[in-house]
């Protein structure tokens, strides 16, 4: 580890992605992309949170204090979800529930349909359903955008798919709106890809957006940041806890 001054002006977004039984979890290879966390890990990490002082804060609180008009809670933190997989909703669901703390889902709207069996790096794994996300509203959980399909939006646009993307952004707001009775606020880069021209059509929908990171350095929302550029961490089982500790207390940077 590289110790690094304390900065706690900086807020980190934890990204999950699935979080499976430690008896039923995929294999890992180790230097390529994980999608899950065990739960045992999950329960420890969000332990560490609560036992250490965090505050689960929401992305509508986090943009107020990028535009000044609000002020943080002590130790701020988001928890986020990307994809709507069903182990989120049967495994992490109820450990956060226990600290009575309001995540976010980035939801794929295909996947809430039932429509779209497996998506890019991800394969097949069971989905939330539109009934499960609202109990997650009523829970407090905030319901992110995260395009119909999971379409790598840059690529849409390198290819020349610009209408595309709007329809991506605009489809998954609609969706959302038709079957939850709210409109998304915050948006997610599928796989984190983004270029300046999708930002541009992101903007359009979503005064908030963010994309994350896997690997070294740790990343975190300042007050310079732009909210349209959030940074996040991928929080996987390549994540050995003390790097966890070291990204949330912002006291070492990664090395490979």
């Amino acid at each position: 580890m590289i110790q690094t001054a304390r900065n706690r002006d900086q807020v980190p977004i934890l990204v999950y992605h699935r979080v499976h039984p430690d008896d039923d979890a995929p294999p890992i290879v180790a230097g390529e992309y994980c999608g899950h966390v065990l739960l045992s890990n999950f329960v420890r990490q969000m332990r560490y949170l609560d036992k250490h002082g965090f505050s689960v804060i929401t992305y509508r609180e986090l943009y107020d204090w990028l535009q000044d008009k609000a002020s943080l809670p002590p130790r701020p933190v988001l928890i986020d979800f990307d994809d709507n997989r069903g182990v989120v909703y049967d495994y992490a669901a109820p450990v956060l529930a226990e600290y009575g703390w309001p995540a976010t889902c980035f939801v794929i709207t295909a996947l809430a349909d039932g429509k779209l069996p497996e998506i890019p790096h991800e394969g097949w794994y069971s989905a939330m359903n539109w009934q499960q996300l609202a109990q997650l509203c009523e829970a407090g959980w905030t319901i992110g955008a995260h395009t119909q399909t999971h379409a790598n939006l840059r690529k849409l646009d390198e290819a020349g798919y610009q209408d595309r993307i709007e329809a991506e952004l605009r489809g998954c707001c609609e969706d959302i709106e038709r079957e939850l009775g709210c409109t998304p606020f915050c948006f997610a880069y599928p796989q984190g890809q983004w270029n300046e021209a999708v930002e541009a059509v992101v903007s359009r929908f979503f005064p908030i957006a963010r994309h994350w990171h896997e690997f070294s350095p740790f990343h975190y929302v300042t007050k310079s940041t732009n909210p349209l550029r959030l940074p996040a961490h991928n929080i996987s089982e390549q994540l050995s806890f003390a790097d966890f500790v070291a990204f949330v207390e912002q006291t070492a940077d990664m090395v490979q």
